[in-house]
């Protein structure tokens, strides 16, 4: 069997290559033989697709960043083999759910929701999206990998959550229109988790046929330090008073207040206005 394994060498720090070597010698091992290709090369992009039979297989060794920058540069979207990801990231959201550390992903990278920034920039998501507090602890964590600082999520998100000013949303989900004033941040998810295992969306199901919207609202600071790490669990969706849910497959949303989002962790800044397809 060929598998070609996918990797980014500047992912989860860098320390990404051990892993795909530590990976090739165990597929060897089985009497398998493997062909690296470098995601930032596009040599060795081409040269993979030029050369890849109908049995062969790819993997993907990385977390969410490495499926998010696959999926948006469309580098294998035209392809039928089949697709595995070798969980390698920091956050790994798209993998909690999936049994050990190399599974199949083919069909959930099938038919994948998109966003519209400020009417022009399109762009898929496997995760989820989000504004706010959400956004501003992505955008530090990045900040902090490139100084070569570890903070987790969490730690982040309770610093910020002192000086962080809320904002307010328009949103119009399949036709139905919603106003919400004094929001902490908001959530668009094909799947449950962000933030590196917290369970914001816990009735997202992959491949069904919407999506989730949270939003976590009219709460004061010493309430909502209580009510974060319920996310955790799942259970931050019983303050009913605060956290409001809707399933849907069409969303457009004005945000006043607040520019900075987040796809799959990916930062994007000056954002104001957001369209979000199911398919």
């Amino acid at each position: 069997m060929l598998y070609y394994l996918l990797f980014n060498p500047r992912a989860n720090a860098g320390n990404t290559i051990s892993t795909v070597v530590k990976l090739a010698k165990k597929l060897e091992k089985k009497k398998n033989t493997c062909q690296l290709v470098n995601l930032l090369v596009e040599e060795d992009i081409i040269e993979a697709k030029k050369k890849l039979k109908y049995d062969d297989i790819i993997v993907i060794i990385g977390g969410d960043g490495t499926l998010h920058h696959i999926i948006n540069h469309k580098l294998f979207s035209d392809i039928t083999n089949k697709i595995y990801l070798y969980k390698a990231g920091r956050g790994n959201d798209f993998s909690r759910g999936h049994k050990g550390k190399f599974f199949e992903i083919t069909k959930e990278l099938k038919n994948l929701p998109h966003v519209v920034t400020n009417g022009n920039l399109k762009s898929n998501f496997v995760n989820g999206i989000g504004v706010g507090i959400d956004a501003y602890t992505c955008k530090a964590q990045i900040d902090n990998a490139d100084r070569g600082i570890k903070e987790s999520y969490f730690k982040i998100a309770f610093k910020a959550f002192k000086n962080f000013k809320p904002f307010s949303i328009d949103v119009t989900i399949d036709g139905n229109s919603y106003h919400y004033d004094k929001v902490w941040f908001f959530v668009v998810q094909n799947g449950k988790y962000f933030g590196g295992g917290m369970k914001i969306s816990p009735y997202s199901v992959r491949l069904d046929d919407k999506l989730e919207f949270y939003v976590i609202h009219n709460i004061g600071y010493r309430r909502l330090l209580a009510i974060f790490p319920l996310i955790f669990l799942g259970k931050h969706i019983w303050a009913k008073k605060y956290v409001k849910s809707v399933a849907g497959k069409n969303f457009s949303i004005k945000v006043n207040g607040y520019d900075v989002m987040q796809k799959d962790g990916e930062v994007e800044a000056g954002v104001n206005s957001l369209v979000v397809n199911r398919y």
